[in-house]
């Protein structure tokens, strides 16, 4: 049974655009500045900003230079982190885990 997507005013559609919009290119600066080295990997699994919140774990890893698919698996299995995980979503213990496992800390 196909479910139709609920009915909305044309200023409603604009304002859900909007914040979709807003939240993809919070997403694409944190991933540019995680590659370049301006954003710190341990202070983005400590605290992501708001709009990045439901990003994936794994799609932030990759973004880092020198991170490629097989090596974040791989960490990702070390830590016991799904490949689905968000970064709100993480547990403490699986956040720990996962800084030890990529080996950064505070300083890095």
């Amino acid at each position: 049974m196909l479910r139709r997507a609920p009915d909305r005013t044309s200023q409603e559609r604009l304002s859900a655009l909007e914040e979709a919009n807003r939240i993809r290119f919070a997403r694409a600066d944190a991933k540019r500045g995680l590659k370049s080295g301006e954003v710190s990997l341990y202070d983005l699994l400590m605290d992501p900003g708001e709009e990045i919140r439901g990003a994936k774990v794994e799609e932030m890893l990759l973004a880092v230079r020198g991170m490629g698919r097989v090596k974040v698996t791989r960490i990702l299995r070390e830590a016991g982190v799904s490949r689905s995980k968000t970064l709100v979503g993480l547990t403490h213990g699986q956040r720990d885990r996962l800084i030890r496992a990529l080996g950064c800390d505070e300083e890095a």
